[in-house]
């Protein structure tokens, strides 16, 4: 029964450890949508991970372009070029931790902007043999 017991410990810890093993990266699709009244990227804001991909998907029948920078001034960090009508971007990598501020270069002055938030994953901290073992200890009678 106690070697049962170690071997289950030992599974628990084994697993627990994998929890905080690095994220892999994960695509996302921001949306270039709207009307003649309003043109906007959904979401406006968008928090991923460093080495995570975004790409922007043109759903209007209009022209747009995912172009870092502010005020529709660019900051030269990326820009997509003009995505068509039905069309995708190439997906851009985010390797820096930063907020990243983008507009459509057309439609800037409708206040098509969008922002990027790259922050760190949040790890979990694995439970510590002491505590594992804490759960199986005898209980005082």
């Amino acid at each position: 029964m106690r070697l049962a017991t170690k071997w289950f410990l030992l599974a628990s810890l084994a697993s627990a450890a994998a929890v905080v093993a690095p994220a892999h990266a994960t695509d996302h699709t921001v949306l270039m949508s709207g009307d003649y009244a309003a043109m906007f990227f959904d979401p406006a804001i968008l928090s991923i991970h460093p080495g995570d991909r975004v790409r922007w998907q043109n759903v209007t029948a209009d022209f747009h372009t995912s172009t870092s920078g502010t005020d529709c001034a660019p900051n030269a960090l990326w820009t997509t070029g003009t995505v068509n009508p039905g069309a995708s971007s190439a997906y851009v990598t985010f390797n820096t931790n930063g907020t990243f501020p983008y507009y459509c270069r057309f439609h800037c002055v409708m206040n098509m902007v969008g922002e990027l938030i790259v922050e760190n994953a949040v790890a979990v901290t694995p439970s510590t043999w002491g505590r594992i073992k804490a759960l199986y200890a005898p209980k005082p009678r």
